[in-house]
């Protein structure tokens, strides 16, 4: 058996479909506020497509810059560079050696296949001072929404947000307002902009066809200091484009300001917004491999003007194997931060109660009015990563996870990249689950020779799947005969600073 990963630190039945997300970007005339400095260093993005069609892909990918004019395209099938994708098998497209967008490129980007398909944004940072950064989370398919939550945003001593928004039209432009709410409150602290303009009368920033919008350390307009959440939100054009017309993407990155951390998750649309919300990873002290971490989360009300009852239950186990369950309800306005290295209501907790150390859990929530959710992964070395709380609807007896690795990539000796999976029931019940693989090695699926019985919430380790090759890299597909959540984290021993990602499984029913 190989070992664990080192460093000890820190619309889907559619025969096309069509998808549009922010790669990365740069502020588009905006006035700098005051702030500190981020050390941002080299940048770039690569995307993750799986074919879960049953016939051969082709894709397309056009990039486009902050201003929405086409900048290039890549595709498969490709002369001499790549064939169609074959069912059930995934292929990464990277920025940084696709030629035509050039070395300062930063936009977003439109995705279409004849097949259904799944997809997963990432991006990579090489520091000034030799440290890697990584993050990302699976995208959202099919057409964009016209109002988003946010439930992490950031301009503190430690960490700051870039908040991207694009317009996924071709051939209608959007205006397009950010709300934030400071931590606790349920009256706006800042819109922005401010004021309207005659493109966009009732308030808003104007967006191009194609176009993005951002916000990051030097442009927040929130004051230094503000932990929080937001809302982007449509409001209708001068020329009569209503706001509900209006196709939007949303990514958030929370990046630190002297360390190296890095995590990014997409926006939560409206729709999206639940009374029940799932978090399969809820953890105090846990060790994986050889990395220890903890989580918090925060919750935001999608109407944050109205006060919310929320009910947590918190179900997992020590290292020991001894069970700890405890349920808690409170009251969120606006948002409402719960750390799990925190004691009592700063926990989310009942008063003197605290998580156990080395625990490993789950947190299943209700509330009174719909909410959304992201929880964080945080480590003593500065390793940071995101994941969006699970809604009922989003739980599924079909999985997929666009990327998986075994000690792939090795460099020097070490073993690369490793990644494993938590999955959690829905309802807390027992669940017969397959992992199927997916590679150039098993090109028709690697099956396992019989089900997991998953009770409640278990972990799937690549590492320790003596079936999985060395140095593999692949997709994967959870089947069970219950609904489940998952979600991944990728990892690397190799790289000193964050080089830790977390990403939510895509559910195909």
């Amino acid at each position: 058996m190989t070992g664990p990963p080192g460093r000890g630190r820190r619309p889907r039945t559619a025969a096309a479909l069509l998808i549009a997300f922010a790669l990365a970007a740069f502020g588009l005339g905006n006035t700098p506020v005051s702030s500190q400095s981020v050390d941002l260093g080299d940048e770039n993005s690569w995307i993750r497509i799986q074919n879960v069609g049953t016939r051969p892909a082709a894709v397309e990918i056009d990039f486009y810059d902050n201003n929405g004019r086409l900048a290039a395209r890549d595709s498969c099938p490709r002369a001499l560079v790549c064939d169609a994708l074959p069912a059930g098998f995934g292929r990464s497209f990277f920025q940084q050696t696709l030629a035509p967008l050039g070395a300062d490129y930063r936009g977003s980007a439109y995705i279409t296949a004849d097949q259904p398909f799944t997809a997963l944004l990432a991006r990579d940072v090489l520091r000034a001072d030799g440290e890697f950064q990584i993050a990302g989370d699976a995208l959202r398919l099919g057409s964009g929404a016209s109002r988003f939550v946010l439930p992490w945003v950031t301009n503190s001593r430690d960490y700051a947000s870039r908040i991207v928004v694009q317009n996924t039209l071709e051939d209608q432009a959007s205006c397009v307002q950010v709300v934030y709410h400071q931590q606790g409150s349920t009256s706006p602290t800042r819109v922005d902009p401010a004021t309207p303009s005659a493109l966009c009368p009732n308030g808003g920033y104007y967006l191009a066809p194609h176009a993005s919008w951002v916000r990051d350390e030097h442009t927040l307009p929130v004051a230094f200091g503000f932990e929080g959440s937001a809302l982007v939100v449509a409001q209708p054009t001068a020329t009569g484009v209503s706001a509900a017309s209006a196709q939007l993407q949303v990514t958030v990155d929370t990046r630190a300001r002297q360390d190296a951390g890095l995590a990014s998750y997409r926006g939560v649309a409206e729709d999206e917004a639940s009374r029940v919300v799932l978090l399969p990873l809820v953890d105090r002290n846990h060790t994986e491999g050889q990395s220890r971490f903890s989580t918090r989360f925060r919750i935001m009300s999608a109407q944050p003007s109205l006060p919310n009852e929320v009910t947590l239950l918190f179900s997992g186990v020590t290292d020991t194997g001894a069970q700890f369950e405890v349920e808690h309800t409170l009251l969120v306005f606006g948002n409402r931060t719960c750390d799990q290295r925190a004691r009592g209501t700063d926990g989310c907790l009942p008063d003197g109660v605290i998580l156990p150390d080395r625990f490993s859990g789950t947190v299943r929530m209700q509330s009174v009015e719909p909410v959304a959710v992201v929880a964080q992964r945080i480590s003593d070395d500065g390793a940071l990563a995101d994941y969006r709380g699970f809604t009922s609807e989003e739980a599924s007896t079909q999985v997929v996870l666009p990327v998986l690795n075994k000690n792939y990539g090795p460099f020097g000796g070490n073993r690369g990249w490793n990644s494993w999976f938590r999955v959690l029931t829905f309802d807390g019940s027992e669940a017969n689950v397959y992992v199927v693989y997916y590679s150039k090695a098993f090109p028709n699926g690697l099956f396992p020779p019989g089900p997991t019985s998953v009770k409640g919430q278990q972990t799937f380790r690549q590492w320790q799947n003596r079936q999985l090759p060395d140095g593999w890299v692949g997709s994967g597909v959870i089947v069970a005969d219950r609904p489940v959540v998952v979600v991944a984290n990728l990892e690397s021993d190799v790289f000193e600073g964050d080089p830790v990602m977390l990403y939510n499984g895509v559910s195909l029913e």
